[in-house]
């Protein structure tokens, strides 16, 4: 009884799909979502039975695991919720059948949908996203929250060990630090995803773009809270890596990822026990661009700003690999 008192004061931040629009959250009450979530997952108990792993993103706000997430979402075989927040209901005590039903539900509305966030189509052509007849992956693609859910409460990965009764994995995507907090400075305050919505073409998003950060409605230099944000992620991942064994994580190298998608692809499903087809990993390869634009570009930079971001990069065996890449040009 006292669980669900506990559930009926407190919320969940989940997202809101609104197709092309979609890109923004929703506050829902917990005790709803568990009702939810428990409703789904006994009207179909079956769809759970042969799950092996459970599969959480690590990652920071902007990095590319949206896009990796929805990529093995539209696998046959796996099922991966987006901005659902997997790691706050583990830490809001919501057991793991309500999850599950909360996780399919996601992928499901999410895809009929469209797949949009930000101005951007996740959507896998000829793919079965939200549905699988053989399922035995799923998870949840939130990756930055389970950061800050674990820094919040330290317990949080003894509490997942015992609310998932599966294997539990976890990827860890990143991307290039200064590329990463120069798009965390552009989109803080929100204005750059309604420009990035409403003006698709390259040439038409950088006039506007750039026209905003005169006004300044968008950051035209690197914000310091920014970089602060940025750095608590890092300290927070590297005390996260101490309490998991070395085959429970796979680093994922964004930039390498892009270049070399199928080797990507491939490589996280054999991390997940899943068959990668001939079809799968050409119709997700068909969704990514192999040259990444450098958002550090996009916006100004101080000495001591770049001077901190390489003292966070060199501090992390997990960025490590873009000391070589530290330029601003």
């Amino acid at each position: 009884m006292s669980k669900f008192r506990h559930w009926a004061t407190r919320t969940h931040s989940i997202p809101l799909f609104q197709k092309e629009k979609s890109r923004t959250h929703i506050a829902v009450p917990i005790w709803k979502l568990a009702t939810k979530g428990s409703l789904k997952s006994i009207y179909s108990p079956r769809a759970f039975s042969r799950i092996n792993n459970f599969v959480q993103f690590l990652s920071f706000p902007r990095s590319g695991h949206s896009l990796i997430g929805s990529l093995l979402d539209a696998h046959p075989n796996a099922i991966v919720s987006h901005e659902l927040d997997a790691m706050g209901l583990i830490h809001k005590g919501v057991p793991q059948a309500p999850i599950y039903g909360l996780i399919e539900n996601n992928s499901k509305t999410f895809t009929q949908h469209g797949r949009f966030w930000n101005g951007f189509s996740y959507k896998v052509e000829n793919q079965p996203h939200g549905f699988s007849d053989s399922l035995t992956v799923i998870g949840d693609k939130k990756g930055d929250w389970a950061v800050r859910w674990f820094d919040k409460n330290p317990e949080l990965i003894t509490q997942l060990r015992k609310t998932i009764k599966n294997n539990i994995r976890w990827v860890l995507v990143t991307r290039n630090p200064l590329d990463n907090i120069a798009t965390l400075s552009l989109r803080k305050n929100r204005t750059y995803d309604e420009v990035r919505i409403q003006h698709k073409s390259g040439d038409t998003f950088a006039a506007e773009l750039k026209s905003r950060q005169e006004s300044g409605k968008i950051a035209a230099s690197v914000r310091d809270d920014m970089i602060a944000d940025y750095r608590l992620l890092c300290d927070t991942i590297s005390k996260m890596q101490h309490e998991l064994a070395e085959e429970e994580v796979l680093h994922v190298v964004y930039e390498d990822f892009c270049k070399d998608p199928n080797k990507g692809l491939s490589t996280i499903c054999k991390f997940l026990n899943i068959e990668p087809s001939t079809d799968y990993l050409k119709n997700c390869s068909s969704k990514i661009t192999t040259s990444l634009h450098k958002s550090r570009q996009r916006v100004s930079w101080s000495p001591s700003q770049i001077a901190e971001v390489k003292d966070i990069t060199q501090s992390h065996d997990f960025l490590n690999c873009y000391l070589n890449d530290m330029d601003i040009k």
